[in-house]
């Protein structure tokens, strides 16, 4: 939108503007931390060899899934959520990164492939849940929810918003 004097905006290439940096990004690092904090919860209970918060009937069982052989990174002791807390430690500073650099695309470009990355990871881990082990844990479909917003975050952002593409 041209201001009154008949003049075009200029969009500072060193701002956040709409999708490429700002909110989007604070997006980002939140669903990082918040995954992060999940899959650090879950590794604590592994090492603590404690109950999980969470349900032990009926479809959703959350200890039958967390001791089951498909918990730990195959041929370890290492639990699956060590990598977890990796790939959402990755996710946060590329987010970051897109932050304090909002018009570098190919950190948006790594951002999603890393976020699909990780929703590949999350199918195998939801056919092993349910075809495998035949039970849910909430605390891992949480963790899955947030890779899937991730990746649903890091595709609406690879494109420029329509204020910098009608911006000259």
């Amino acid at each position: 939108m041209a201001p009154a004097g008949g003049g075009s905006e200029q969009v500072n290439s060193d701002e956040p503007t709409g999708r490429l940096g700002g909110a989007g990004a604070i997006w980002l690092m939140v669903l990082s931390v918040a995954g992060f904090g999940v899959a650090t919860y879950l590794t604590t209970v592994h090492y603590a060899n404690v109950p999980l918060a969470c349900s032990a009937s009926g479809l959703v069982d959350c200890s039958k899934v967390v001791t089951s052989q498909y918990s730990v990174v195959p041929g370890t002791n290492v639990p699956i959520t060590v990598p977890g807390m990796a790939f959402f430690l990755v996710s946060l500073g590329l987010a970051i990164a897109q932050y304090l650099r909002p018009q570098r695309t190919d950190l948006r470009q790594a951002h999603f492939g890393w976020s699909v990355l990780g929703l590949l990871t999350v199918f195998y881990l939801v056919y092993v849940e349910l075809v495998e082990i035949h039970h849910i844990c909430i605390w891992c479909t949480a963790v899955h929810i947030l890779i899937l917003l991730t990746l649903f975050t890091t595709a609406w952002r690879l494109h420029p918003s329509d204020e910098l593409l009608t911006s000259s």
